[in-house]
């Protein structure tokens, strides 16, 4: 069938606009890396990346906030572990003031002093790491019986009381090192055994961020190679459509002539 000059003038026209719609979308997707600019572009696609958004910054701020808690519980690691060899110091400067018989006063004397500055370095280092685990070490030591009831009677002494219990009572002072060492240690495991829940959980967000990001990234960005193609089909396509209008314009002139 014979197209006439303006059918064949009105679908060059059709056809230009067509590509130059195509050609504005592709080097729209091309310029933006965006498969998806607006809503009308996909809209179930864009509901869809919307949501893996949310989940991907959700994601970001579970390993930021994993993270952030991983270097306090190292800080606090660090701390204890020093505090331990404090803590060993302690327990041979308890054995030596024990033995007051072969001492004299001022080895005494030093030997409590050692002790002093001991606790005090180690509450000043666990008090930088925000910690405060030898503030419960507690020991109860028997002082007297009740006269009525007979039931003994207990005092709770702590870690500063630890330089006067060395001469007086060496098996309390050694009993509240034991406590402050057994605290350190049992802290050090917790410490531990959350770091390593911690990085667990970090790697699996970690597995989870990829394969989010991932899906979100073949929804929304653009595939450079389908542009492209797009891109030179829409061109081609605009040229034809312009040689149809040059054949139209052509042929009508050519009517005209005839009819004049």
């Amino acid at each position: 069938m014979q197209i006439s000059p303006p059918s064949l003038f009105s679908a060059g026209l059709q056809g230009l606009n067509r590509s130059n719609q195509m050609l504005a979308r592709s080097s729209e997707r091309l310029a933006t890396g965006l498969a998806i600019n607006r809503g009308s572009d996909n809209p179930a696609g864009l509901i869809a990346s919307e949501a893996l958004r949310g989940r991907l910054a959700s994601i970001d701020s579970t390993i930021r906030a994993t993270s952030r808690n991983n270097m306090t519980l190292s800080i606090e690691a660090g701390a204890l572990s020093s505090v331990s060899g404090s803590v060993a110091d302690l327990r041979g400067l308890v054995v030596q003031g024990a033995n007051a018989g072969g001492l004299t006063g001022a080895e005494s004397g030093a030997i409590s002093g050692s002790i002093s500055s001991a606790l005090q370095g180690m509450e000043f280092a666990l008090g930088q790491a925000g910690s405060d685990i030898l503030s419960d070490v507690r020991v109860d030591r028997q002082i007297g019986t009740d006269a009525v009831t007979g039931d003994p009677i207990y005092e709770t002494l702590t870690l500063s009381d630890l330089p006067g219990l060395v001469e007086s009572d060496p098996v309390s002072a050694q009993a509240l090192v034991d406590e402050a060492s057994s605290a350190i240690a049992t802290r050090r495991g917790e410490i531990g055994a959350e770091q390593r829940a911690n990085e667990s959980m970090q790697r699996a967000m970690e597995e989870e961020q990829i394969n989010v990001a991932r899906a979100e990234s073949s929804i929304r960005d653009t595939d450079y190679a389908k542009e492209a193609s797009e891109s030179v089909r829409a061109s081609i396509l605009g040229k034809a459509s312009i040689s149809v209008l040059l054949i139209g314009q052509e042929q009508s002139k050519r009517v005209l002539d005839l009819l004049m």
